[in-house]
């Protein structure tokens, strides 16, 4: 009997239990919300979660993307050549020309004479000795292949024979220019006397040279490189080069073959490249520079 009142207890205690569960479980369903499905309701559970991240939103609007910023600075500092284009080179100074001219050669010297006028890119006009042209033929050859004028300065060089008269004048430049061809093959009409045209060449004198079609030359700018053996010459030449420029007029330097000439050259060179200066060689489509 004790036993079945044990069993009977045992059921009692779990039917008890169940129905606390049953009753605990309607208690807590009838506390749980039922879900929200209309819109209105809907937009006001959504409009908390809307606020707390409004103002993420307009950070990000008043800060944009990190592109965004270089596109801006790139904007602010636009390519030269679309936007802000550089403003041109200033223009250069236009280009003078100097005539440059040598006498009494050719010479032992004038292979580096030669030279030196390449390095500068200066084309001369060469007035030369009959006598010399006949020692030193292959200059010759050299001034005419490398573009540089030939002309004529006479046999002798010697005032008391050259200009005993119109006919020994024409006489001396007939036979230089005469040698010129036989060595290069250039018919050339260009002269210059020996010490220039003044005072020698009288009216009667520059007559007899015309007629044959010769071009009597003289020089506005003299380096008395004769008298000069030092950068005296450059100092003197470049004092005269000034003074002509003033007066716009063409510049016919006269120098020499000479070594002391050379040693000095490059220096003047130098300065007439920097003043902007061309050089150039004199032609027969030329009028004369003839002294006063």
């Amino acid at each position: 009997m004790f036993r079945l009142k044990s069993k009977t207890a045992r059921w009692c205690t779990v039917v008890c239990l169940v129905g606390w569960l049953v009753t605990s479980s309607s208690a807590v369903a009838s506390q749980v919300k039922k879900p929200v499905v209309h819109s209105s309701c809907q937009h006001q559970e959504l409009k908390p979660a809307y606020h707390r991240t409004d103002h993420v939103l307009k950070k990000l609007e008043t800060k944009p993307p990190r592109f965004i910023v270089s596109e801006t600075r790139y904007k602010e500092q636009p390519t030269p050549d679309v936007v802000n284009p550089p403003s041109e080179e200033p223009a250069k100074a236009p280009s003078k020309t100097v005539y440059l001219t040598f006498d009494d050669g050719p010479h032992k010297v004038s292979d580096q004479l030669l030279s030196i006028l390449n390095e500068f890119d200066a084309k001369a006009t060469f007035f030369m000795l009959d006598g010399n042209m006949r020692n030193f033929p292959d200059a010759v050859k050299r001034m005419a292949e490398a573009g540089h004028s030939l002309g004529a300065h006479g046999v002798t060089h010697d005032k008391t024979k050259i200009y005993q008269s119109p006919q020994t004048v024409v006489a001396e430049m007939e036979q230089t220019l005469k040698t010129i061809k036989e060595i290069t093959g250039i018919d050339s009409t260009l002269i210059r006397t020996p010490y220039g045209s003044a005072p020698y060449m009288k009216d009667p004198y520059k007559k007899a040279v015309s007629d044959k079609g010769y071009q009597l030359w003289d020089w506005n700018v003299d380096s008395k490189d004769w008298y000069y053996r030092d950068n005296r010459l450059v100092a003197n030449t470049i004092a005269q080069v000034a003074d002509k420029a003033k007066k716009d007029e063409p510049l016919v330097i006269l120098l020499h073959e000479r070594e002391e000439t050379l040693i000095q050259l490059p220096q003047l060179l130098e300065f007439l490249k920097k003043q902007n200066y061309d050089f150039k060689a004199l032609d027969a489509q030329m009028t004369p520079i003839q002294l006063k």
